[in-house]
């Protein structure tokens, strides 16, 4: 039962960061540029009103000034004091008041940070869980230098990314930034599935195999090439399957998601999984992730504990349900035979 508790935890300090810093700030930013783009459109109005109340004389004036200050604001490097209508010195301060709400400044700054440090988790999970088993011996000096690496580059390409959306609006930019990086996590949290949950199953199979092979109870038991095939098709068979279920359940059920909560989400349950399969822990990557699902449902004050209360009655009764029919079935072949 720990293990929705340390997710939980995790993504509620995560998002609850996410939510200060980037998205509260976002939506403040936000609201600032539609009350000044409300304001052009009354100055625009407002303009067009007086221009009419002018004579023909006027008229001619006041366009060939705005004529002069067109050209004027075209220059890069321009004195707003030569600039001679009215109109366009109101148009210059409401666009100095746009570009001083800095609307993009938290994804340019934070989202890079973010992506540097799930980057620099998915690096290690694949560096001591996965790479470890592959023969290539990296001493920790060489592995923390690669998770740096890592981590630096994608700072930088994200960091890039984030200055590219300047022209997009800000709702845009942060969903499609954050829908992006949710692809990585959603890409480490299967990893870290597979590296705990799907170990945990093949474990006591493989200790049956390899009984069966050798006549007697080792210490350690080597995982054929093809239980580890024929898993990876169980795994995948299930998700096409019936998971689709558990993915409507987890992804909007427990809670409203939105690319950045899932990141969030998917991220801090990834860091768990591996921090316990790194000490040897066997935790469940869904309980984890379900929990992960309502740290982020309690930041946002919209968690359906409803749902969740036979989703924690189905944790309680499992464990002993389990451990009844897996004494009832050993009793019984022992028995025939």
């Amino acid at each position: 039962m720990l293990s929705p508790v340390l997710g939980g935890l995790a993504a509620f300090i995560l998002f609850k960061w996410i939510k200060t810093s980037i998205l509260v700030y976002n939506e403040e930013a936000d609201q600032k540029l539609r009350e000044i783009k409300t304001r052009r459109a009354e100055l625009r109005q407002e303009h067009k009103s007086r221009f009419s109340r002018l004579n023909e004389i006027q008229q001619i004036s006041y366009t060939n000034a705005m004529a002069r200050d067109a050209a004027l604001v075209a220059e890069e490097d321009f004195d707003p004091d030569q600039l001679e209508s009215e109109y366009y010195r109101d148009l210059y301060n409401l666009n100095k008041d746009m570009d001083d709400v800095k609307a993009h400044r938290a994804l340019e700054s934070w989202v890079p940070v973010l992506a540097a440090i799930g980057a620099i988790i998915i690096s290690a999970m694949v560096m001591f869980k996965g790479l470890k088993h592959t023969g290539l011996d990296f001493s920790v000096l060489q592995n923390l230098l690669v998770m740096g690496m890592v981590g630096a580059v994608v700072w930088m390409a994200v960091f890039i990314f984030a200055r590219s959306l300047k022209k997009k609006s800000l709702a845009k930019s942060t969903f499609l930034l954050f829908s992006w990086m949710q692809v990585f996590t959603a890409s480490a949290f299967a990893f870290s599935h597979g590296s705990n949950d799907i170990a945990n199953a093949i474990g006591p199979f493989a200790a049956v195999i390899d009984v069966l092979k050798t006549g007697q109870v080792n210490d350690e038991a080597a995982v054929p090439v093809a239980v580890m095939i024929a898993m990876g098709v169980a795994l995948i068979s299930g998700l096409w399957f019936i998971g689709r279920f558990v993915i409507q359940t987890v992804g909007s059920g427990l809670t409203q998601m939105h690319p950045s909560s899932g990141f969030a989400a998917e991220l801090a349950a990834a860091a768990v999984v591996m921090g316990s399969s790194i000490l040897g822990l066997p935790v469940s990557s869904t309980h984890i992730l379900i929990g992960a699902v309502l740290g982020v449902g309690i930041v946002n004050k919209a968690a359906n504990w409803n749902l969740m209360k036979p989703i924690a009655l189905a944790w309680v009764i499992t464990l002993p349900a389990a451990a009844v029919i897996a004494a009832i079935t050993v009793s019984v072949l022992r028995v025939v035979f």
